[in-house]
């Protein structure tokens, strides 16, 4: 199996010292405090938590071991045009 790498964001980048951490969490794939994402384990992904690894954390986990999201449906029943509730029940 594949090695990928899990990555969560555990802190805010709004009082980081430096430029550069800001797009390097946004290449990540970052937006919100919190978030946990999956990436293959490559040099480059290394170098970009290497740098910004006082706000994140990560380990290493085998690609089966990724929990898979259930898909949600929109909330809402569409209806065909032309049809009515009543029709359709």
């Amino acid at each position: 199996m594949a090695k990928m790498l899990k990555i969560k964001q555990v802190r805010s980048i709004i009082n980081s010292l430096y430029d550069k951490h800001r797009p390097v969490m946004e290449s990540l794939g970052f937006t919100k405090n919190q978030r946990t994402l999956y990436k293959k384990d490559t040099p480059q992904i290394r170098g970009m938590i290497h740098l910004v690894q006082h706000l994140v954390a990560w380990e290493e986990i085998d690609e089966k071991d990724i929990p898979v999201r259930s898909r949600k449906g929109p909330g809402y029943t569409v209806i065909e045009k032309g049809t009515t509730r009543s029709e359709t029940q």
